[in-house]
């Protein structure tokens, strides 16, 4: 049960579920049987409902409402199949084309989940209602569930204007300068994000003296880090005076045969406090952009990499995506004095720097230098970024090189 009781995995639990695809139209679906037995409940009740109904929304006829009722659920439950199979086809198309990281940008989109939860949610409050209506076809006077009977006309007409926006939406969500700009603007976002929170960090200085024992704290699964809660290392560090040393930062791959910390104090810990620091480092079996920036940078450069293949060969998406990491590295050099290096003695980390988020500009390069027009957009980007740093600027030597090494002489042009 600690597992349960950790707030990285909890917090993992939570991200993983808003980038599925079952929980948006399931909550449709609960929504939609609580909304069929509120208003049969009331079609039961209609003194409790102040107004009546206008006599021309009325339907006296129960043949008619249950075939009305029957032809909502099965068109609906038919184009929510489409509609799905349509979201397949997009899926494979983005992973093969633009990379299989790509994917969880696809499955977290919300639009998708509430389409598919709005159709499904339509197609059970129908089956419910003609369910709940009783008596024969020829019966005189047959019970018709009149506001359910309007709620899923209701229903059906948000389902019809969700179909049309959903068929305009899956071709944008595989525009691939939708795509890059996606991962840009998330890029910027959160280095923003990080500049900010080490604004607000306080760093302590603990008392300077030896602890007698050293502690490595190793994890239980292997796995990429997707969440770690320093909330709780940094609590629990200064209840027990600990130094704890952090060898893995988030996105990084981890194993069992590994020090994921080490842990200085004054004792030997329990069983719970490892339990304890255990419980703040949640793992998965990919990397995720969740406190690795860096990772938005990576899959851009994926991008570039699979545009500038030769089975591609489209200079103008990777252009398009240096564009984008061009972008979030201006606001790490420049918002709010930019992305500075950090250090926290008490609970010591790699906190993301300007030199993890060049990685990926970096790594770009081999692709970038088979093409004169991208290599030759990838220079000028560069240099405007050594601008902007300035002389003065940590990094400035990297970037100088890495404009170097993009500044190669003009090959051969030869016309056949």
């Amino acid at each position: 049960m600690a597992v349960f009781n950790s707030r990285a995995f909890v917090k993992k639990i939570i991200l993983d579920v808003k980038a599925s695809y079952w929980f948006v139209p399931s909550t449709f679906v609960v929504t939609a049987l609580i909304l069929a037995e509120l208003l049969i409940w009331l079609d039961h009740n209609p003194d409790l409902i102040p107004f009546p109904l206008p006599k021309s929304w009325v339907d006296q006829q129960g043949d008619g409402a249950r075939q009305t009722l029957a032809t909502i659920a099965s068109t609906v439950i038919g184009v929510a199949g489409v509609l799905f199979s349509m979201t397949l086809v997009a899926v494979s198309f983005a992973a093969g084309n633009f990379g299989p990281r790509l994917i969880g940008n696809f499955m977290r989109d919300r639009s998708t989940q509430v389409s598919f939860g709005m159709l499904l949610a339509t197609f059970t409050f129908a089956i419910f209602v003609l369910r709940a209506m009783q008596g024969a076809v020829d019966e005189q006077a047959p019970f018709v569930p009149q506001y359910a009977l309007l709620m899923a006309m209701i229903l059906t007409v948000l389902s019809v204007f969700t179909m049309i926006y959903y068929v305009h939406h899956v071709p944008e969500t595989i525009n691939v300068s939708n795509i890059a700009s996606d991962l840009g603007h998330r890029f910027s976002r959160d280095i923003r994000g990080l500049i900010e929170m080490r604004e607000t960090m306080v760093v302590e200085q603990p008392v300077a003296r030896t602890r007698a024992v050293t502690t490595e704290i190793r994890l239980n699964d292997a796995g990429y880090i997707q969440q770690m809660d320093l909330d709780t290392l940094f609590d629990r560090a200064r209840e027990n005076d600990w130094l704890i040393e952090i060898h893995h930062a988030p996105g990084t791959f981890v194993s069992p045969q590994v020090a994921m910390m080490t842990v200085q104090s004054d004792a030997d810990l329990t069983d719970r406090q490892r339990d304890t620091l255990r419980g703040a480092v949640a793992t998965g079996n990919a990397r995720t952009e969740e406190q690795a920036t860096p990772f938005l940078g990576d899959q851009m450069t994926e991008m570039v990499a699979r545009a500038l293949s030769p089975g591609f060969n489209d200079p103008f998406t990777a252009m398009n995506c240096l564009n984008w990491l061009h972008a979030g590295l201006l606001e790490a050099i420049e918002y709010r004095g930019g992305l500075k290096p950090m250090e926290t003695p008490r609970v010591a980390i790699h906190y993301t720097d300007f030199n993890d988020l060049l990685d990926p500009y970096e790594n770009c390069i081999p692709y970038t230098i088979t093409d004169r027009m991208t290599r030759i957009r990838h220079l000028d980007l560069t240099r405007s970024l050594i601008r902007h740093a300035g002389p003065d600027h940590p990094q400035a030597e990297r970037l100088r090189r890495l404009a170097k090494s993009l500044d190669q002489p003009e090959e051969e042009v030869r016309l056949f």
